[in-house]
């Protein structure tokens, strides 16, 4: 099974790691943004193209929302989020102790009002 892993990358590291450690364990494969490699469109396309081609997602949010790529509304996480939800499980985890900024909130607060995933807190 192919399991995509979506959060932030800077400041995630250890969760991504922690992800990547219990996808294999569980002899699954881990999708990642940094195992694409150089690619001939932007690094979102790839991530929505590995997303895509995976069966399940782990999204992984803390306090921060993330960048938003040019004529989008929506960062990258996000658009993620909105595309597997419609065709994907999600596993959804939140980072506890955190005071997320208006859009963090609001996007935390848009996942765990989805009756389709599941959700657990993280420190």
């Amino acid at each position: 099974m192919r399991i995509f892993i979506s959060s932030l990358i800077t400041g995630f590291e250890a969760q991504r790691a922690a992800a990547r450690r219990a996808s294999t364990t569980l002899r699954h494969e881990p999708v990642m943004a940094e195992d694409f490699g150089a690619q001939p469109n932007s690094p979102q396309i790839a991530c929505l193209q590995g997303l895509r081609a995976s069966d399940v997602v782990v999204l992984i949010l803390g306090e921060h929302y993330g960048f938003v790529p040019p004529n989008s509304t929506l960062s990258a996480t996000h658009q993620e989020y909105r595309e597997a939800r419609e065709t994907k499980p999600v596993l959804a985890f939140v980072q506890e102790g955190i005071s997320p900024g208006p859009e963090q909130a609001a996007f935390i607060a848009e996942v765990q009002a989805w009756e389709g995933g599941c959700f657990a807190g993280v420190s």
